[in-house]
């Protein structure tokens, strides 16, 4: 019996914010629920194939923070205002005078290999998960009135870089436990039935999917919470107290 080998993507993305919600990203997915035949060990063992371990790798991506010093206050605000909840950054008068945004992502890739049964079923082997946990186009503004090398500017620009320090550091500390979980997940997966081929390239997916969701959103919340520690009013009133005026 020929044995079939495909690799399918599955990746999810977010707009442009500051700490976007990873627990949300992977319902936006959307993969639909697989005709999935329990695989019982008498099941199993008319399945062909070797069940053998799922090779799993996670890479991480943290890109540079670039800065834009080319707006001014009312546009940052305006930026704050459409894509965070709360507390302004430093802010002065309404107004934020500075801001980050960032790009969150969890992607994977999953090969398998399934054979078709005799009785129309096909046997789904997982042989590998390749995921990527990234942040990308991270951007620090910082208040063009604001000239480079003023109180201003360093204050704005130093508080900006403690909530990138925020995502790198969540990143890094959730990067092991996410690697944990995938290869917990993949352990005793093989074979699944399933009734189609769409089927064999999603049944996976969509558990990996339901595993790992839990633990991303809780790093979501972590970002939250180490973000809302640096935003308090009375951080914010001890930042615009190192600058005569604002």
């Amino acid at each position: 019996m020929d044995a079939l080998t495909r690799v399918h993507d599955h990746r999810t993305a977010a707009r442009p914010r500051r700490a976007a919600p990873l627990g949300a990203l992977l319902l936006g997915l959307a993969l639909l629920p697989p005709a999935l035949v329990p695989a019982t060990p008498a099941a199993a063992a008319r399945c062909p194939g070797e069940d053998r371990p799922v090779q799993v790798r996670l890479d991480t991506r943290f890109d540079t923070a670039r800065l834009d010093h080319t707006r001014g206050r009312d546009t940052i605000n305006r930026l704050h205002q459409k894509t965070l909840e709360g507390e302004a950054t430093i802010p002065t008068h309404g107004s934020a005078v500075g801001l980050t945004t960032t790009r969150s992502e969890f992607r994977f890739n999953t090969r398998t290999q399934y054979y078709r049964r005799s009785d129309g079923r096909y046997c789904v082997y997982l042989r590998a998960v390749e995921a990527e946990l990234n942040q990308v186009d991270t951007m620090v503004y910082v208040s063009r009135e604001f000239p480079k090398g003023s109180c201003n500017y360093n204050v704005t620009y130093q508080h900006e870089k403690k909530h990138v320090g925020i995502y790198y550091f969540t990143q890094k500390d959730y990067a092991p436990r996410i690697r944990a979980a995938l290869a917990r997940l993949v352990r005793n997966v093989n074979p699944r039935i399933v009734r189609s081929p769409a089927d064999a390239r999603t049944v996976h997916a969509a558990e990996i999917n339901a595993g790992i969701a839990p633990l991303l959103a809780e790093m979501e919340a972590e970002r939250k919470r180490r973000n809302a520690l640096l935003d308090t009013p009375e951080n914010y009133a001890a930042e615009r107290a190192k600058c005569p005026t604002w």
